[in-house]
């Protein structure tokens, strides 16, 4: 016997377990959702000191507040009760004059947007989606195989269960297994020639809910606050073998030597994981029967922290027109839903990634023409309001 749900979603760290709750949402929790996740989660393993952030926009909150679980408050105040502030963002070029800072204050906000740790969130998560009966979790578990007809799908998971649903999505992350098996391959863009070093720090200042992003000749160097006086540290470099290499003592005195004494004396810190840096996306958003978000449709460059919270963007688009579509009793995975969904996510998609690429262009450039218009640009941040602006409302996820 196959289960019979109106969505399947592949994939449910956060984005999936987002978008199960904001389809949750939108249909007054009417909605049969069915989350299909290979990795069973160890919260407790992967918090602590060690634990992995997101930095989620002013404008991602906005929107996670829009949804609303069955009891409790909505997802954006639970992300504010488990998360740190960014009260002020930092830019800086390496060596040259250059550097501008964006104020919360200044626009009139609260705040800039939060950091959040990935197992503190994603358990949050759990609990809430334990608590909706509409949503199903499938876990440890894979698709297997999947046949989509002209009205339906039907999914063969590793376990053996059959489901059945008039749509699929793919949230399982960059080159997106079941994105692979509708035919939608993974397109490599760029290799950016850089891995990028993901640590937390704890220092000897408090960080005051401030963030700083410096650019170097060797790739972008980010701070971001989390709690007390920990931060979370992104540092792209060329060749990352001599710097995973080093003591722990080693690669501090490397970080004080980049970032300087502003934060006061690099102390600790975590267990280093290291990354290299490319930029890919799906074919498409759509194949048919088929949504892709997040991850499994682009992987961009972290410079500036565009990332996560373009696919959010991704999920809140395709929840809405989706909502819309059930509470109308029309068919939620049919192709003109679905090219709509795939039309209003390209340009926002294709700007963020040339703009990401871009950046990285341009401050890893050393020729001089290039460094002194950079450099004015960033003078001409701090002082032209409708530059700071335009520069603000990219940061805020406008």
């Amino acid at each position: 016997m196959s289960q019979k749900f109106d969505v399947v979603i592949v994939g449910g760290a956060i984005t999936g377990s987002v978008l199960a709750l904001a389809l949750s949402s939108v249909s007054q929790h009417k909605m049969q959702i069915a989350i299909v996740e290979k990795n069973q989660p160890n919260y407790a393993e992967q918090g602590g000191f060690d634990a992995r952030s997101i930095a989620l926009a002013y404008g991602s909150l906005q929107k996670l507040a829009k949804i609303q679980p069955v009891v409790g408050e909505n997802l954006a105040t639970l992300v504010e009760n488990i998360s740190t502030s960014i009260q002020q963002i930092h830019v800086s070029d390496q060596t040259h004059f250059g550097k501008t800072t964006l104020k919360a204050s200044e626009l009139k906000l609260n705040k800039l947007g939060v950091v959040v740790e990935l197992a503190k969130f994603g358990e949050k998560l759990a609990n809430i989606i334990e608590q909706h009966q509409n949503i199903q979790i499938f876990c440890p578990d894979t698709v297997e195989s999947i046949e989509r007809t002209e009205n339906e799908c039907y999914l063969t998971l590793s376990s053996q269960q059959k489901l059945t649903s008039q749509l699929v999505v793919a949230a399982d992350g960059i080159q997106s297994q079941i994105a692979q098996q509708c035919g939608v391959e993974t397109q490599f863009i760029k290799d950016y020639h850089q891995s990028a070093i993901i640590a937390n720090v704890e220092l000897s200042e408090a960080h005051n809910g401030r963030a700083f992003e410096r650019f170097t000749t060797q790739g972008p160097f980010a701070l971001l606050p989390l709690t007390d006086k920990t931060m979370s540290l992104v540092w792209c470099v060329k060749d990352s073998a001599e710097p995973m290499a080093y003591s722990d003592q080693d690669f501090l005195k490397a970080l004080q030597q980049q970032f300087g004494w502003k934060l006061g004396k690099f102390l600790r810190v975590s267990k280093r994981f290291v990354y290299p840096l490319s930029s890919q996306k799906s074919a498409s958003h759509i194949s048919h029967r088929l949504a892709i978000v997040g991850n499994a449709s682009q992987l961009l460059h972290p410079v500036a922290g565009q990332g996560f919270n373009l696919g959010m963007r991704d999920l809140f688009e395709l929840a809405t027109l989706i909502g819309n579509a059930f509470n109308q009793q029309q068919d939620i995975g049919n192709f003109a839903l679905l090219s709509q969904f795939d039309k209003n996510r390209q340009a926002d998609q294709n700007r963020i990634m040339q703009s990401t690429s871009g950046l990285i262009s341009i401050f890893s450039c050393e020729f001089l023409p290039v460094s002194s218009i950079r450099n004015a640009g960033l003078f001409a941040l701090s002082h032209i309001p409708l530059a700071r602006n335009m520069v603000a409302n990219r940061a805020l996820g406008w």
